[in-house]
């Protein structure tokens, strides 16, 4: 899996069947009753930015998506059985939302669609060749753009869309999401978990699954993918979400914790460390970059270096940043905004946005240059305590903040946000659907420049969604170049160190201060999966 633009997923040309929710499905889905509660925090911020857009006409992109190949042959029936099997057993799927009150600052309505009501069927798309002057790898990238804009969307179901692309040697997969309704964990998870499903449809056809409970035992074959057996309900985890938030008092440390760091930083949340050359509330259209940061060896360097000063990978890759930010803003400490996964116990494989923001602060310079070792500890003990600090919703330190005049409201339409992932950790991970995935997003517009680290077990990249101008890209290319420049250093600074350890006793087998010894457990590092939290 590779996380990248969706413009570089490159099928070869076959033909287009799209699944498409059957009519039945459609009119129990116009009926569905209004479900209670209000819908998630990030959700009523998406809904109501969607329901303004919608009301002055404009184009909603906030869409995400993954795509991939798979071999062998393709069966449609089955490929809509699978689906059916899918979002029946993920409650938040099934979901949409009336977005007429959130005009007046009301709550959008939300609206479930009963599992038994749930049903696909394969639609060929009319055979299209692409226009002059258009490739094939470009009429696809139209024709994904064009679907997911026009089934994304979060006021009507279904707010989602699963396709092939049909060759003779096999297929390929696309999906795409309204954000309301996913993150990035339940996006890699997601064409794996189908990959299942529909392998086990072409073995044993079932039409007669109608229960209402995604878990009944009308479905007798399990799972066999390397996830826990139950798909916890996305509703249910914004209910507890909602409760936490309520029973958390002003001067929770949680809240203190966000106060500080916003309160050192002249009240407002962070932003790029370079000029992106945009106006005050202007935006641009997105363009989508990447780098490679650390090659394999590298990162086994990186890893050493990490260990040797008890410290995580994670706190490794924050180190890098914060060296790289500081050094081109000059200031003496940093700030930064992490996303974290807040999948716990029994929402491990749920498809939702299940995500919570937290502030990651600490020193860098008393002056001079630090060096990469040196910020290390401190990057490692500032995310620990970010994620102490996730375990309370951020809106409701948000809310206090700007009760209290501690937090500028205007620096909240675009916050710089910085994501890591660890790609090997994912359920599905070995599975051809993930192996040969892709995850994208929809290419609307930004502000910012956030930055989403990832890793494999090739290398260690970043993807950065960044405004389209000419000033705009002039100043990535040169963070880039800095944040490359960062990570090469770190790892010659990781291979002096090991040499000049290794120089005593050269032929003596060494095991670096802080790392695990002989037979002991590798630090878990799950849990700092975007979106995952622990797998397993």
């Amino acid at each position: 899996m590779i996380l990248g633009a969706l413009g570089t997923w490159t099928p070869l040309p076959g033909r287009v069947v799209h699944l498409r929710p059957t009519a039945a499905a459609l009119a129990a889905a116009q009926d569905a009753p209004a479900d209670p509660g209000p819908p998630s925090f990030l959700q009523g911020d998406h809904l109501r930015a969607f329901a303004a857009r919608r009301a002055s006409g404009g184009t909603h992109r906030a869409w995400t998506g993954t795509a991939t190949h798979l071999d062998g042959p393709f069966d449609g029936d089955a490929l809509a059985r699978a689906l059916t099997r899918f979002v029946r057993r993920h409650e938040g799927l099934r979901t949409w939302f009336d977005v007429d009150a959130c005009a007046d600052g009301g709550d959008a309505v939300r609206h479930l669609v009963p599992a038994d009501a749930v049903g696909f069927t394969p639609v060929p798309v009319p055979a299209l060749s692409p226009g002059p002057g258009l490739s094939w790898d470009e009429w696809v990238t139209a024709h994904l753009t064009a679907t997911f804009d026009a089934a994304c969307r979060p006021d009507s179901w279904a707010p989602f869309a699963l396709g092939a692309v049909v060759t003779d040697d096999g297929f390929s997969l696309f999906w795409g999401c309204d954000h309301a309704f996913t993150d990035g964990g339940s996006q890699l998870m997601v064409l794996s978990e189908i990959e299942e499903l529909y392998a086990e449809e072409l073995v044993e056809p079932d039409d007669s699954r109608g229960s209402s409970d995604p878990h009944a035992p009308s479905d007798p074959r399990g799972s066999s993918l390397s996830r826990p057996p139950t798909a916890g309900s996305s509703l249910d985890h914004t209910r507890a979400e909602h409760a936490l938030a309520a029973e958390t008092p002003p001067d929770a440390p949680q809240i203190r914790a966000w106060a500080d760091a916003v309160t050192a930083h002249d009240g407002r949340l962070p932003q790029f460390a370079l000029d992106l050359g945009l106006p005050p509330g202007e935006t641009a259209p997105v363009k989508i970059r990447s780098a490679t940061l650390l090659d394999g060896a590298g990162l086994a360097r990186l890893d050493a270096l990490a260990a040797a000063h008890g410290a995580r990978f994670t706190g490794a890759v924050f180190a890098g940043i914060a060296l790289t930010d500081t050094r081109l803003t000059g200031a003496a400490d940093w700030f930064g905004v992490t996303v974290v996964g807040t999948r716990g116990p029994g929402f491990e494989t749920t498809q939702g946005w299940l995500c919570n923001f937290a502030p990651v602060t600490f020193p860098v310079s008393d002056g001079g240059p630090a060096s990469f070792a040196a910020v290390l500890p401190a990057a490692d003990a500032a995310f620990r305590q970010a994620r102490k600090v996730a375990e309370v919703p951020v809106h409701a330190a948000l809310g206090v903040m700007l009760a209290g005049g501690v937090l500028d409201p205007a620096s909240l339409g675009s916050p710089q946000l910085i994501s890591y992932l660890d790609l090997r950790r994912f359920p599905g991970a070995g599975r051809p659907a993930y192996d040969n995935g892709l995850h994208f997003t929809g290419e609307g517009r930004t502000a910012n420049a956030s930055l989403w680290v990832n890793r494999d077990h090739e290398r260690l990249y970043v993807v950065t969604q960044t405004p389209d101008t000419p000033a705009a890209q002039a100043a990535v290319d040169r963070y880039l170049a800095e944040l490359t420049a960062t990570f090469a250093a770190a790892v010659a600074e990781a291979h002096a160190a090991a040499d000049a350890e290794a120089a005593p006793a050269a032929d003596a087998p060494l095991t670096p201060v802080g790392a695990p010894a002989a037979g002991d457990a590798v630090p878990d590092e799950r849990r700092e999966a975007t979106g995952a939290g622990p797998l397993g």
